[in-house]
């Protein structure tokens, strides 16, 4: 059997194995745009082929981080699959290594992810991962209306604004991922599956705060991201977009912020509490330097961060 990277014209056979798999289609529109085209570079993909059958796939996306004011390269890993018949034969762990062997080669930090429940402790047992934190989500009724703050305004693309902001608060933590305007246009304005909507705390020609949401199951509203300059306003533009989605018929919103994310307290103070799903968060660094790596504290997460949302 033979193991090796992604080569062009690989997605055909990928594209065929994930119906196999998941008995669900993924476009090739959706695969050109999650593996090929992300500004950061091209497809993170190891292959396992039975002649001219492809039997194993393991991926990541690119999805660099910034560490301490330096932007490093990451990955970020998604769509495992073993063809059904050839199960039991270790080729999570043979794609796994091969695809990761390659990210040391090209300077990668690490691989981090949101493994589900079936697959978090095999990863940790075959793959050497470590569990960072069990993540809930945070949830809020949107009951009696709120104040909506008239400097609050919805846009409808993304702009250098956005990464300026990203930019200036990415010191807020110790970790986080590089929110440029390229990666922000290519994972919001791009997406050929989830439409977004973006609002903006509106400062001149400038923003303090940007929050980008979508609409689940015409109930629930999923705050995917949340960047501020400061608490104060990380709690207007809560408060505001939590009130419009009111308005809206919308019953709750949903969000994901760590515990040492300083916007912590603007969603708690307005009535966000931990609650179900959780969402298991862990990783593989490649660098004995990266201790921080692992500790959630370090940290900011957000839904966009995640291949779901």
């Amino acid at each position: 059997m033979e193991i090796r990277l992604w080569k062009p014209g690989d997605e055909t056979a990928i594209i065929e194995l994930f119906e196999t798999v998941f008995s669900r289609p993924m476009s090739s529109d959706f695969w050109r745009w999650r593996f090929r085209d992300h500004p950061s570079g091209g497809p993170l993909v190891a292959l396992a082929w039975d002649g001219d059958r492809l039997v194993g796939h393991y991926a990541a996306s690119q999805a660099p981080l910034v560490i301490d004011g330096e932007i490093i390269p990451a990955a970020l890993s998604m769509t495992t699959m073993t063809h059904p018949d050839y199960r039991g034969r270790r080729l999570l762990e043979r794609t796994a290594e091969c695809l990761y062997e390659a990210l040391v080669d090209q300077g990668f930090i690490g691989v981090w992810g949101f493994p589900n429940q079936n697959v978090n402790a095999l990863r940790q047992m075959k793959l050497s991962w470590t569990n960072i934190d069990d993540i809930a989500a945070l949830s809020c009724e949107t009951g009696p209306l709120l104040a909506d703050d008239p400097n609050v305004v919805e846009v409808e693309f993304i702009d250098e604004r956005f990464a300026g902001l990203a930019e200036r608060t990415c010191n807020q933590t110790r970790i986080s991922s590089l929110r440029n305007t390229n990666i922000l246009k290519w994972r919001v304005d791009e997406n050929p599956v989830n439409s977004y909507r973006l609002f903006c705390l509106a400062d001149g020609n400038d923003i303090q705060a940007y929050l980008i949401g979508k609409t689940y199951q015409e109930t629930d509203f999923d705050i995917v991201e949340m960047k501020a300059d400061d608490a104060q306003s990380a709690s207007t533009i809560l408060r505001s977009v939590v009130a419009k989605s009111s308005k809206l018929g919308i019953t709750r919103v949903n969000a994901w912020c760590l515990h040492a994310d300083p916007h912590r307290i603007a969603y708690e103070s307005l009535g966000f509490a931990a609650k179900e799903p959780i969402t298991y968060f862990g990783g593989r660094t490649f660098r004995h330097s990266a201790a921080d790596f692992g500790d959630s504290r370090m940290w900011r997460l957000s839904f966009l961060d995640s291949d779901l949302y």
